[in-house]
């Protein structure tokens, strides 16, 4: 998209809580990508829908006992979120509660991390990119089972969000890009290079 759009960028990966503020700070930046949601809307301005997937929750397949049959349940249970991600104000609305069973993190891999470590008993991932996460540890996703998907309604993909004092010049350019791209079939393949193997 930067490219085709003539725009120079450059990419630096840092822990979400950090890239989230930052992006709102400095009016030549953006995230790439981050979920669109209602409280959200007026921080940023908006290029996309770059992806859109379900969430669930996830136990390691050799964990038998923790085997929660619906939302009310999986709180009876220990889980890692990114701090200020879209997951975190979701768990505790329903009964996740900050380091009593909930743990908050800098970055998704060490949500990771611990959760193959047996020191966590849940992890949320999404549909789309949970496998690609787990291969950077080199697990293939047959050592997890899907559990119970997060109902996040409120939310309707995945966006290119950009500091809202960015020019509306460059962000009608990448939302031409982004179309254009799209009609050719670049998003999806692009997509597709996360996605699990029986996807």
């Amino acid at each position: 998209m930067c490219i085709d759009a003539g725009i120079e960028c450059h990419f630096e990966l840092l822990p979400w809580a950090r890239s989230y503020h930052l992006a709102q700070q400095h009016p030549m930046s953006g995230l790439i990508s981050a979920a669109r949601i209602s409280e959200r809307e007026a921080l940023f301005k908006w290029v996309g829908p770059l992806a859109s997937s379900r969430n669930y929750f996830y136990r390691l397949k050799s964990n038998t006992h923790v085997n929660p049959r619906d939302l009310s349940e999986v709180k009876d249970y220990t889980l890692g979120v990114v701090r200020d991600g879209i997951y975190e104000k979701f768990v505790e609305s329903i009964g996740f509660e900050n380091n009593k069973n909930l743990l908050k993190f800098g970055h998704h891999y060490e949500c990771i991390n611990l959760f193959f470590k047996n020191k966590l008993d849940l992890i949320i991932g999404s549909e789309l990119s949970f496998h690609y996460q787990l291969t950077q540890y080199g697990y293939v996703g047959k050592e997890v089972v899907k559990l119970i998907e997060l109902p996040l309604n409120e939310t309707v993909g995945n966006f290119l969000a950009l500091n809202k004092n960015m020019p509306q010049e460059f962000v009608e350019r990448l939302q031409a890009s982004y179309n254009k791209l799209s009609r050719q079939g670049l998003l999806d393949k692009n997509i597709a290079k996360y996605a699990p193997p029986n996807n």
